[in-house]
């Protein structure tokens, strides 16, 4: 799904938080959430970067020309 710019904004301020949570508890389940959060923040990145690949490679990805 498609996230705003102002959402991912919002997630990574939330990733922080978690973070910085963590490292002031060192609370297993504080890990576990700034894992879940870094993961999701990961995602994105990783799909934004392969929108990008695709828009500036057309056929690159597409499996019918390979």
């Amino acid at each position: 799904f498609e996230m705003t710019t102002g959402e991912f904004a919002d997630l990574v301020e939330k990733m922080r938080e978690a973070q910085k949570n963590y490292f002031k508890t060192r609370d297993k389940d504080s890990l576990d959430i700034s894992r879940r959060l870094e993961s999701q923040v990961d995602k994105i990145l990783a799909e934004r970067l392969e929108r990008i690949e695709r828009k500036n490679n057309p056929g690159l990805f597409d499996e019918s020309e390979n």
